[in-house]
């Protein structure tokens, strides 16, 4: 399918890459020649500009009124669904549990400029890769929706043009104006916290960010699947490896590639017997000054098996934290982080987390710390016994409540 090899494409090799394919494609001619001409008012990964145009956010948001219902008809418009995203499994994480509890849960696409992906397209996508069975419907179809939530940026422009009763929330996962330099998107990004839509954020670190926006807000708190991440019973230490882990995410500005580069040469400088297996993106097209193990995108199982075999995992989170650290304490992992309160206020009182400054030689240190203690396989099982309480459960519930709560008269 062609959403399929634009989002595939967007993945792998970013946005300017995908930029110069969408352009060669509608121009016919090489990405290179300066007679390409890019229409500005039609980008791909961008808001419609009659969304754009459509908006007045300096005009109050007027709240429609609380309803006399239990059971709620609740609508999660998103941008176009791939397998394996993180932000489509967090959502449909909430998703299956709000249908649990009786609510009418559906989908509707915000292609956001990008080629069309149809309802069915989405529906499939949804129930073999996110197992959740349910409706996709066109956005000009919502209007009889009690809630209707946007899930990014581009999005947030189609569900203020909705013209609908219901009351409109913005579930946020992440600071989305800092996954650009300073220019349109961030601004564009920036403005849609100020469109009168009740925040829902993953963590606190994001609610107190959009508050300066003058957005209300609240937040739920990460968990992690137990049943997946988890330690072995027993750790020996055949079973813990020469091995540290590398969220090698190249695309991805805010998972600090380059800085993690620069620091695991270090490392390896010191600890040549290691092995560094990177995961979460193909990096064969780049130049890796060192020996390493390129295993591109692991299913939850695969990951699971890494993380118990190895001692210690990079992983960088230059804007909300990621998912990841609680996942490798859970497995008996020490994630080695860049330190900020986008990563501790979110993980607030959770032990385990090797913390330090953004910074090459910092964070080879602190690498070299976790490989030469004396208590490797204790700790490991100590920081996944720590965990095994931080369950999605309470999130779910929490984010139910809050829905109730805005939208019904019952809480």
């Amino acid at each position: 399918m062609i959403i399929d090899k634009v989002i595939y494409t967007y993945q792998k090799e970013g946005f300017r890459t995908l930029l110069k394919k969408v352009a060669k494609k509608i121009t016919g001619t090489p990405t290179g020649d300066h007679s390409e001409k890019i229409d500005l008012t039609n980008l791909p990964l961008m808001p419609s500009l009659n969304d754009i145009s459509g908006i007045d956010y300096q005009i109050p948001q007027v709240k429609p009124p609380k309803l006399n219902k239990k059971h709620l008809n609740i609508v999660w418009v998103i941008p176009p669904v791939g397998p394996g995203g993180g932000g489509h499994t967090t959502i449909t994480r909430f998703a299956r549990y709000l249908q649990k509890q009786g609510h009418l849960v559906s989908f509707s696409i915000y292609n956001n400029n990008t080629m069309l992906q149809s309802n069915k397209e989405a529906e499939e996508v949804l129930r073999k890769s996110y197992n959740i069975q349910t409706k996709v419907k066109d956005i000009s179809e919502l209007s009889e929706e009690d809630v209707i939530f946007a899930t990014s940026w581009e999005t947030a422009y189609g569900v203020y043009n909705i013209k609908t009763k219901g009351h409109k929330f913005y579930f946020v996962q992440d600071f989305e104006p800092m996954f650009f330099g300073v220019g349109s998107r961030y601004m564009l990004a920036e403005a849609t916290y100020k469109f009168g839509f009740y925040g829902v954020t993953a963590g606190k670190w994001l609610t107190e960010k959009v508050k300066k926006y003058g957005m209300e807000a609240d937040y739920f708190d990460f968990g992690v699947d137990t049943e997946i991440y988890r330690s072995k019973k027993q750790i020996v230490q055949k079973e813990k490896k020469k091995k540290i882990a590398f969220y090698a995410r190249a695309h991805t500005e805010r998972r600090g590639f380059e800085l993690g580069i620069l620091a695991l040469k270090m490392f390896k400088e010191k600890h040549p017997e290691f092995e560094i297996v990177f995961f979460g993106q193909d990096v064969s097209n780049y130049e890796i000054p060192f020996e390493y193990t390129n295993s591109g995108i692991l299913t939850p199982a695969e990951l699971s098996k890494l993380y118990q075999e190895s001692i210690a995992c990079l992983v960088l989170s230059l804007t909300n934290v990621s998912l990841l650290p609680l996942e490798l304490l859970a497995a008996g992992c020490v994630p080695v982080m860049n330190g900020g309160e986008n990563n501790t206020i979110v993980l607030d009182g959770v032990e385990g987390i090797a913390y330090t400054e953004a910074f090459p030689p910092n964070l080879a240190r602190k690498l070299c710390q976790i490989v030469e203690a004396n208590n490797i396989e204790e700790n490991g099982q100590k920081i996944s016994e720590n965990i095994k309480n931080k369950s999605w459960d309470k999130s779910y519930e929490k984010v139910e409540k809050i829905i109730l709560r805005e939208v019904t008269m019952n809480e």
